[in-house]
């Protein structure tokens, strides 16, 4: 039931933050504002995500689930009894972005509670699962049939209500488990509530390096949803809407990393995890950035000429290109994620999972806050292939400096979580 609710929460959740990126994009045509309005959907995870990840680890887990999926369900109902426009746009980002940290704090501090230690590394993965499918279902089918079939936001709105009361439903079905003994000792950390999960990390270098890899990527993430709509029709020369489906192969590369990255992750140094992920997402994230020139390239040799061949309507080898990457760079994105996300789990308590989970997302949203402005703003001026590789660049080079640091220490199996 766990599953479920994630699912069906986050396909509305994915399919309504498209939809809003849409619509930006057509009433103003500016990246800068589409940049703009994913800054609104990850700023509620500096203020609100601390609250929200310490009543996570402080009251009843699956009714603070609830909550947030009923009161995302009236968001949309506001939204129906609204007159639309770009202002209205913005408010129902934030007031979506701040009602899902509960939500989703709850859902991340439930998992580790109720599954063993041995098997983090596979929970996360089918975790990360459901969220890939569900994204693509939101980003890739609902949002673009609803919206080139019936061209009515509304209608979309509509639907996504009543998946978020579905979600609710499910959260109350997840029903009473008993938590699988895990042994926690040093208690409450003292000091001020909302610094807790920063204490937290900061204890533990190898979870503190975990952390920085995780808002590195998700980072990325963040800004490359701001770059994506302008990519698609500059670069790509396609309509946003259907250009989405061109990138939903980096779902299946999810999909595909996730089962070797659960299987791997107590098998292969997290090191070695990180190291791999993150220098291929770098150099396929620069690769995406120039899909043109290199299908031109390709296209004069004879094994890869048929890549001059391609023309469906504005659909050329470019967007075969940016396909075939999509897919590895899915891949390295779930391994990276994976392997941090095994261990934070493995090694925070319990009783602060939330907290620590809330303040590594404030990191990413922070970090992330000024470049995605940046990126929009650059790439309405010099365009966004160069902004792109920019991108990859000083990810890859602070990625660098912090593998260089000191690396954890083998974790021994008789150790106690601290």
């Amino acid at each position: 039931m766990l599953s479920y609710t994630r699912f069906f929460s986050r396909v509305a959740q994915n399919a309504i933050n498209f939809a809003l990126l849409l619509l930006i994009v057509e009433e103003t045509g500016k990246a800068f504002l589409s940049s703009l309005l994913v800054l609104a959907l990850v700023v509620p995870s500096t203020a609100a995500g601390i609250v929200a990840g310490t009543a996570a680890d402080l009251f009843p887990k699956r009714l603070l689930v609830l909550g947030g999926n009923l009161l995302r369900a009236a968001i949309c109902v506001y939204f129906l009894r609204s007159d639309g426009g770009v202002p209205t746009y913005y408010v129902v980002a934030i007031l979506l972005a701040t009602a899902t940290q509960f939500a989703s704090s709850a859902e991340g501090a439930i998992l580790p509670a109720i599954v063993k230690r041995t098997e983090l590394a596979r929970a996360n993965a089918i975790s990360q699962a459901v969220g890939g499918a569900a994204q693509l279902i939101g980003l890739g089918v609902l949002t673009p049939v609803v919206l080139r079939l019936v061209d009515s936001p509304r209608t979309l709105f509509a639907i996504c209500a009543v998946l978020f009361v579905i979600a609710s439903i499910q959260a109350l079905l997840i029903g009473r488990t008993t938590s699988p003994q895990r042994q926690e000792v040093g208690g409450e950390v003292k000091g001020r509530w909302w610094l807790a999960g920063w204490r937290a990390m900061k204890s533990d270098p190898i979870v503190m390096h975990a952390a920085i890899e995780l808002t590195l990527i998700s980072s990325a993430i963040i800004i490359l949803g701001g770059l994506i709509p302008t990519y698609i029709d500059d670069v790509l020369d396609l309509p946003v809407d259907v250009g989405a489906l061109i990138l939903t192969p980096a779902a299946v590369g999810v999909v595909l990393g996730l089962r070797v990255a659960g299987f791997l992750a107590h098998r292969v140094p997290h090191a070695v995890l990180s190291t791999g992920g993150f220098m291929s997402f770098v150099v396929l994230l620069g690769l995406l950035a120039f899909v043109n020139k290199e299908a031109d390239f390709l296209g004069g040799f004879g094994i890869f000429s048929w890549l001059n061949s391609v023309s469906i309507g504005s659909f050329d080898g470019g967007g075969v290109m940016a396909m075939i990457i999509m897919l590895p760079l899915g891949f390295s994105y779930a391994v990276v994620n994976v392997a941090g996300q095994t261990l934070v789990d493995d090694r925070v308590p319990i009783h602060l999972r939330g907290r620590v989970g809330a303040t590594q997302a404030a990191m990413a949203a922070i970090a992330s806050s000024i470049p995605v402005l940046a990126a929009g703003g650059l790439s309405d001026a010099i365009g966004v292939p160069p902004v792109m590789a920019l991108v990859a660049f000083l990810i890859g080079l602070i990625a660098v400096a912090n593998l260089r640091t000191d690396r954890e220490k083998p974790l021994h199996r008789e150790e106690v979580v601290a």
